[in-house]
């Protein structure tokens, strides 16, 4: 994505290279909808698409740019775990430029008349696909997909538990890498970034007992045990309400 200011006041002229294929709408991959949403958004917008995309790049003015894992969703900025550079150096965010400006023109080059046709095509083909799925949910074929779905899962979490490894030694580990990121923090500020790091040990809705291990409800308890676990080893304190790292450990 580019981003450059225009001579409007305020405006902003946006060029979006994106990956704008059958199967990305109907996974809801590529939204059609908020395509369109950026010609209100923006003063000048152009859009390109090339089927095998899978870079996440953004530039800034022709002064900054970012190369990351994040997508343009709400998910990959804000919701998830990313990682990504920012780069300050003009030269290197002119060379990135450049690859990127070629490949939007090899890309398919859309206008807004031609996305609107493509949004009302996305409709029908999402409806079509609900009532596929509807037809498979009457049938045993919802049953057998479950029953594959718990199996892989039952599989990954059993995993969490090679060699020996405890849920309790999994959280104080997480524990010291989140205090060491964001510094003191309070029981209740350390619970949903545990959860966010560990989705599938942190699943309110379910409670799985693998190898004498609790998955599920009891997180939150077994946080609490992993945090006096390291206060009894001297390698965080309490004060006040805060955890904070013994540095010398």
């Amino acid at each position: 994505m580019l981003a450059d200011p225009v001579h409007a006041r305020d405006a902003v002229q946006l060029t979006l290279l994106t990956s704008l294929t059958p199967r990305n709408i109907i996974e809801g991959v590529t939204e059609p909808s908020a395509l369109l949403e950026l010609f209100q958004k923006f003063t000048q917008v152009k859009i390109s698409s090339l089927g095998k995309l899978h870079a996440k790049v953004y530039l800034i003015d022709r002064r900054f740019g970012i190369i990351t894992s994040a997508n343009l969703t709400s998910g990959g900025l804000i919701g998830n775990f990313e990682y990504g550079v920012l780069l300050t150096d003009e030269t290197a965010v002119a060379a990135i430029r450049k690859d990127m400006e070629k490949y939007y023109s090899l890309g398919n080059i859309f206008v807004e008349e031609i996305l609107r046709k493509v949004r009302e095509e996305s409709v029908l083909l999402r409806s079509i696909k609900k009532k596929a799925e509807n037809v498979v949910n009457r049938t045993n074929l919802k049953r057998l997909l479950s029953q594959a779905e718990n199996a892989i899962e039952l599989e990954l979490l059993k995993n969490r538990l090679r060699g020996g490894r405890t849920i309790n030694a999994i959280f104080a580990d997480t524990i010291l890498h989140i205090l060491e990121k964001k510094g003191p923090l309070s029981t209740r500020e350390i619970n949903p970034l545990v959860q966010a790091i560990h989705t599938d040990i942190c699943d309110d809705s379910i409670d799985r007992v693998i190898n004498g291990e609790h998955f599920g409800k009891k997180w939150k308890h077994m946080v609490r045990n992993s945090q006096q676990y390291l206060f009894r080893k001297g390698v965080i304190r309490l004060e006040g309400d805060k955890w904070y790292l013994n540095r010398e450990n």
